[in-house]
């Protein structure tokens, strides 16, 4: 009996590497995304909230710019550096789970 292949990932799909955030200062990465980058967050930890709160309010921002949204598959496969990771979670990590559903 044949199977339906279609909920599988294709070829492409496997051989596409993830996109993962990385120190900047600790590892190798191809982008910056800390500030004063275009993926900088502008929300500060303290000023702006704790860190969950800057990086839902991170998420907001970013859905309201639109060219920022639609550049975020430049990303896609990349090694994202910023200041955080691996630390703590960063916006970084938004920015990755989006590029990789792109």
């Amino acid at each position: 009996m044949p199977t339906d292949d279609s909920s599988k990932p294709s070829f492409d799909e496997l051989m596409t590497p993830l996109t993962f955030v990385v120190h900047c200062k600790l590892e190798s990465y191809d982008i910056y995304i800390g500030r004063p980058s275009k993926w900088g967050n502008p929300f500060i930890i303290g000023r702006d909230g704790d860190r969950h709160e800057c990086l839902a309010k991170y998420a907001n921002w970013l859905n309201k710019q639109p060219e920022l949204k639609a550049a975020v598959s430049e990303l896609k496969g990349k090694i994202l550096g910023c200041w955080c990771a691996p630390f703590n979670l960063c916006h970084g990590d938004i920015l990755a789970r989006l590029a990789d559903a792109t």
